[in-house]
């Protein structure tokens, strides 16, 4: 009896296929990277050299092959609700080959790129401004169940330009806060390098000041290392007599330099007559986004749950087409980058980490643990292949967040600062100074179009006589629950936002 030839994956479903499925993908039809490009994407997508066309095999070694089997996956993207997961399902074929001919490799199929795109390369160093991560993660905890988002590179360009007036244990905490061993490794790190170039790119805008009460002088070599590192500018004014308006005078240099987004920093009373000096930078970002993701008149109202169980009305974007999206155990990721128009290395993208809709799964809490505590999360998380989506929606949202930061910072170690430090590096007389209040403001808006964001620092500090401090203030992607959401810079990973979204509506 002849043998009969190898069962061949056609593109009609099986009769058993379950109603609504997703038919299967001809592995023929599956894509390959050209030739050219297969060692760079080796580099970057691990474990792809596994798909690559094996050796022919020997005779002896085809005798042993009794029945190839060849296998179908297929991918079923469920819609959320009760028990709604992403399911993989396998189905086993077998069948008898012609022994004269040597077994074709598959190539990957659709489903094998999703798992692929999961095996992202460790990164190279931490996360940029990692150190400033925890203190994101306590100011969500603290947020009461609203709207949240901080610029962890804001917060990081704030006390690094703090960190190159300080001396002693003072330094050293603030070095370890950030994350860096020294100020010359602070200085040359990613994050650091970006915000020197903020202001030479068309999405971004940077500004940082420093006002020191008239009776006082800044060192010349602290002043250096701020204009050269932190863009920062200097300014002499008046606390004792005239504190009210040189709060005013902050403010109106965060509010311009955030395009009028961040009206105030410093709110009524922060600024009094033992006020000694003010640190303060502002962050501006507009980007629109590159591929087109969303149909702006598609976009619906559809119900979003919020954590309390509450049920209100959005509205959704949506779009067709393949999207950068992963799945990881217990949430997915979705890439939306955005357009260069610089066209000089600097890649900008927002990431959406969507917990699964499941109460025994991760929730925002343990996302945040896994950011902070695991080197190179963001990065090695951030999809880095398109594939084909089934339900796509992503709410719409606005809303800002402004918190007083000192007490979180005290939590995680950070003391000095806040006790008498030392700033001799700072400033020229021997009073001593402490910061006695890190004021931080956020604002983010997102829509069909792209991204307007924007985030002010300002670090208050007072002399010995200073008063007390003031108190603390195809896969499927529908995010139609809370998720947790950064905007990233691509070459140095640096997180420029962070935030997550429990009502959409709430502004």
């Amino acid at each position: 009896r002849r043998p009969s030839s190898p069962r061949t994956l056609s593109n009609q479903s099986p009769p058993n296929l379950p109603a609504g499925a997703v038919p299967h993908v001809s592995r023929r039809s599956a894509p390959t990277p050209p030739k050219e490009s297969r060692k760079a994407s080796c580099s970057i997508h691990a474990g792809f050299l596994l798909h690559t066309p094996a050796a022919v095999p020997s005779r002896e070694d085809e005798a042993k092959k009794v029945a190839p089997h060849v296998y179908r996956l297929e991918a079923r993207a469920h819609l959320f609700g009760p028990a709604r997961v992403l399911c993989f399902a396998a189905q086993r074929y077998s069948g008898h080959a012609h022994r004269r001919h040597p077994i074709p490799t598959p190539r990957p199929t659709p489903l094998e790129i999703i798992i692929r795109n999961r095996k992202t390369p460790p990164s190279g160093h931490a996360d940029a401004a990692a150190g400033c991560l925890p203190l994101a993660r306590e100011a969500a905890a603290d947020s009461a169940g609203r709207n949240f988002v901080v610029s962890p590179l804001s917060i990081h360009a704030a006390l690094g330009l703090v960190a190159a007036g300080a001396r002693g244990d003072t330094r050293r905490q603030l070095l370890e806060f950030l994350g860096s061993p020294s100020l010359d490794a602070l200085h040359g790190a990613p994050a650091t390098e970006l915000v020197g170039e903020l202001n030479g790119l068309k999405q971004t805008s940077f500004a940082s000041g420093v006002w020191i009460d008239r009776r006082r002088a800044l060192r010349p070599e602290f002043m250096a290392i701020g204009r050269e590192r932190y863009s920062a500018t200097a300014e002499s004014v008046d606390f004792v007599t005239d504190a009210e308006k040189a709060r005013q005078r902050v403010n109106a240099f965060v509010k311009d330099a955030t395009n009028n987004l961040i009206g105030e920093i410093l709110p009524p009373g922060s600024v009094r007559s033992c006020t000694a000096i003010v640190l303060a930078n502002a962050l501006y970002f507009k980007g629109a986004w590159s591929e087109q993701p969303f149909d702006a008149p598609a976009t619906f109202d559809a119900p979003f749950h919020t954590p309390d169980g509450t049920i209100v009305r959005v509205p959704f974007m949506t779009g067709r087409g393949k999207k950068h999206v992963a799945v990881y155990p217990g949430f997915k990721a979705l890439k939306l980058p955005y357009k260069n128009d610089d066209g000089d290395g600097r890649q900008f993208y927002m990431l959406l980490l969507l917990p699964d809709d499941s109460t025994t799964t991760m929730k925002l809490s343990d996302l945040y643990d896994q950011a902070v505590s695991t080197p190179g999360f963001i990065k090695n998380h951030s999809p880095t292949v398109k594939v084909l989506v089934g339900r796509f929606m992503v709410p719409k949202f606005k809303f800002m967040f402004g918190f007083e930061a000192s007490s979180d910072m005290r939590k995680l170690g950070l003391t000095k600062p806040f006790e008498d430090g030392n700033f001799s590096g700072m400033v020229s007389d021997e009073d001593r100074l402490s910061i006695t209040a890190v004021y931080h403001k956020a604002t983010v808006e997102v829509d069909e179009l792209g991204t307007v964001a924007a985030a002010a620092t300002a670090i208050h500090m007072a002399g010995s006589a200073r008063g007390a401090s003031p108190p603390k203030p195809r896969v499927d992607f529908v995010a139609d629950r809370p998720f947790l959401f950064a905007i990233v810079e691509e070459r140095s990973s640096a997180v420029m936002f962070l935030g997550h979204v429990v009502n959409p509506v709430n502004h």
